[in-house]
């Protein structure tokens, strides 16, 4: 069985985050009003979290232009705001493209670890 792929923050070195460490970093980067996480891996890929604190926005995808897929609640209705990114913008995404903070750090913690998504979250792209 193949190892999966170490992740860590996008543009620093490190040995990688676990799936439980990952979970922790989310939850503690609200407490530094860092909405905003980027991962990646050895192979290119780019993981992306953007909270409001309720809601999550989380994409994956394969490199800066590669095809991506994304984290759905499809029962989801209307749109949250306050997603702030990196650069001050601040977004609004339909509540069916994030879901909920907590099922987003678990879902994050899942896929560090076994480099795909739990069975309990829906996924498009």
């Amino acid at each position: 069985m193949a190892m999966p792929c170490r992740w860590r923050l996008r543009g620093y070195a490190s040995d990688g985050y676990s799936g439980a460490e990952a979970r922790s970093l989310l939850a503690h980067r609200l407490d530094w009003a860092s909405q905003e996480t980027w991962f990646e891996d050895d192979q290119g890929r780019l993981l992306h979290v953007v909270t409001n604190g309720e809601r999550t926005m989380v994409t994956l995808v394969d490199g800066a232009d590669g095809p991506g897929q994304h984290l759905v609640d499809p029962r989801g209705q209307g749109v949250s705001g306050g997603y702030l990114l990196s650069d001050g913008q601040i977004e609004t995404y339909s509540d069916r493209d994030t879901v909920p903070f907590p099922v987003a750090c678990q879902a994050v913690a899942h896929f560090l670890e076994h480099d795909r998504w739990p069975q309990d979250v829906v996924v498009e792209g």
